[in-house]
């Protein structure tokens, strides 16, 4: 299953993710999964993505299909052609 995903251009500049595509075709069963893989291809996300216990920062907010995913259903399954996004700032939670 191939989802894609797009990253908040925040989180791109300060993960440095330069000269990258704007949307990334990730196979991933879920949120949580997706994001493991991009922090895996870019290892400089991973302070801006996780805290010292390896959790997901409230920061963090994740849109399928344009729907906000609670903190709760991150693990909920994705279907083939889903479009998640990505959005790190303030507020998030």
């Amino acid at each position: 299953m191939k989802v894609k995903v797009r990253i908040s251009s925040l989180l791109r500049q300060f993960s440095q993710i330069t000269g990258e595509p704007e949307v990334f075709e990730v196979a991933a069963p879920n949120a949580i999964e997706c994001l493991r893989t991009l922090v895996a291809r870019f290892p400089s996300m991973r302070q801006w993505v996780y805290d010292k216990e390896g959790k997901v920062l409230g920061l963090m907010q994740f849109f399928v299909n344009g729907e906000k995913l609670p903190a709760d259903k991150l693990m909920t399954p994705l279907r083939d052609g889903d479009e998640l996004f990505i959005l790190f700032g303030i507020g998030g939670g």
